[in-house]
């Protein structure tokens, strides 16, 4: 809510390389898509391979360490690092197992 991005309107597509996920934006309104990265994995505005995308979905890992630490992690600009930092803020971490 307090993000340069409040009422936003575009769109982010994040590539896992085998699939991917479209964010549609509408005056700050999100809506999640599938979509298919064509050609596979160099395409869009962002790539987590494997399951690096949760560390950034559980705010372990920020994008820009991500993308220090696995060379297949990558942003193609600043919207999409500001987005995606909006979006997923590095916060403490801990998931426990369920027992």
């Amino acid at each position: 809510a307090h993000s340069p991005f409040v009422g936003h309107t575009g769109e982010l597509k994040l590539t896992r390389y085998h699939s991917g996920l479209k964010f549609l934006f509408t005056d700050g309104r999100l809506k999640l898509e599938p979509w298919e990265p064509t050609p596979h994995g160099h395409s869009g505005d962002a790539a987590f391979p494997y399951l690096t995308f949760l560390q950034v979905l559980f705010g372990y890992r920020s994008l820009k360490e991500l993308d220090f630490a696995y060379a297949d992690c990558w942003y193609k600009n600043d919207e999409a690092l500001g987005l995606l930092n909006a979006l997923f803020p590095k916060q403490p971490s801990d998931v426990w197992p369920i027992a």
